[in-house]
């Protein structure tokens, strides 16, 4: 557990940073601090291991002080991941990671084991390990510099905007491979952002910050979008809120419809005999869906010929009908080309259709139910 008990950071100029802050961080989750620059997130969490002294107030470690700690001792049980990952240009990938281990005392064959073994659970092919961090995508830098922050499997990990420097597709990979090793490790992670859709995706509570140092509000996501403290969080977490509310209401009611799909290499005639409200969907051998077909775009195509994958048009977000929230089931109607929103199951097979009207349907019947703050 990590608690701030009125912790204040005044710099030298006078300017306050973080003002009175009282927070709990729990121990076994993920507390994510948000807020606009300048508001003190990521002062309150290098303060946390000491890069960064507190003026005044506690900030305690399991019960303890951490001005009672020896800093390179305290952030030896503290994993720090940054942007762009810092890691050593003039080392491989396997020495980066190996780094910490060997500065808390390992041998160098301890160490490399080590190293090798946290390749395989960050997502890297073990030959990755031989590389220098420029031979590397920026994705790939990150994964190491959470393998390194992860090397002495510290109890704490504190994550400071560690994906901001990455594009967006590769920013959610990064996410979901944060929260799978979450599942799996248990840390007590603080991670730091400016973007509220990223802290409401990772953070089990999320403290919002406003300019000045001062904490706003200090909920769990759903909590935070159904019930802002006051207009300035409403502004920052957005007026869209109640649709990223759905995120948090789960599906398990929603009607699936049917929906038969058309393998690709299957002939046109096949095509639009299977066509639905002028539409039908394309899959491949393992009934995954790869997009859809129109009549419009069939017009003027031969029947024998087939369906090849440059005839198939972008098909949308897909429902996972397992672990989808009414907020997927909603995406996925409204980014299909035909209105009818793919569902497929936790393999990623094609099971059947959602509409908008249908999560509608089932929005309503969670509100009467009590599910849905009021």
């Amino acid at each position: 557990m990590i608690e701030f008990q009125a912790v204040t950071k005044r710099f030298d100029d006078g300017t306050v940073a973080v003002d009175e802050l009282d927070l709990t961080v729990d121990p076994g989750r993920i507390t994510v601090f948000v807020g606009p620059s300048g508001c003190g997130k990521t002062t309150s969490l290098r303060m946390i291991n000491r890069m960064i002294e507190a003026t005044s107030g506690s900030i305690l470690v399991d019960g303890k002080d951490v001005r009672q700690s020896d800093p390179p001792l305290l952030r030896q049980g503290i994993g720090y991941v940054i942007q762009q990952a810092g890691l050593f240009p003039h080392r491989t990938v396997l020495d980066n990671i190996a780094t910490v281990p060997l500065l808390a005392g390992w041998n160098r064959a301890k160490a490399r084991k080590r190293a090798e073994e946290l390749l395989e659970t960050v997502g890297l092919p073990a030959a990755m390990g031989r590389r220098y961090p420029a031979q590397l995508s920026g994705g790939q830098q990150q994964r190491v510099g959470v393998a390194r922050a992860l090397a002495v499997d510290p109890p704490i990990l504190l994550m400071d905007e560690p994906f901001s420097a990455v594009d967006p597709v590769v920013r959610e990979g990064l996410q979901d491979e944060l929260l799978r090793l979450q599942g799996e490790l248990d840390k007590t992670i603080v991670f730091v952002t400016h973007d509220i859709d990223e802290a409401i995706k990772l953070g089990d509570k999320v403290a919002v910050f406003r300019t000045g140092g001062i904490l706003a509000q200090y909920d769990t996501p759903a909590e935070l979008l159904a019930r802002p403290a006051d207009e300035f969080v409403a502004n920052f977490v957005g007026r869209d809120r109640g649709y990223r509310a759905l995120g948090f209401l789960a599906a398990s009611g929603l009607g699936i419809g049917e929906l038969s799909g058309v393998r690709l290499g299957a002939t046109v005639a096949q095509a639009r005999a299977a066509l639905r409200d002028g539409w039908v969907v394309v899959v491949d051998e393992r009934n995954h869906p790869c997009g859809w077909l129109s009549a419009d775009h069939l017009s003027s195509v031969d029947d024998s010929a087939a369906v090849a994958a440059d005839l198939v048009l972008a098909g949308g977000s897909l429902y996972d009908t397992e672990h989808g929230s009414l907020r997927s089931a909603l995406d996925a109607a409204l980014s299909s080309p035909s209105a009818l929103g793919v569902a497929v199951d936790a393999d990623g097979a094609l099971v059947g259709s959602v509409t908008a009207d249908e999560v509608l349907r089932a929005l309503a019947a969670a509100r009467t139910a009590g599910e849905v703050p009021q």
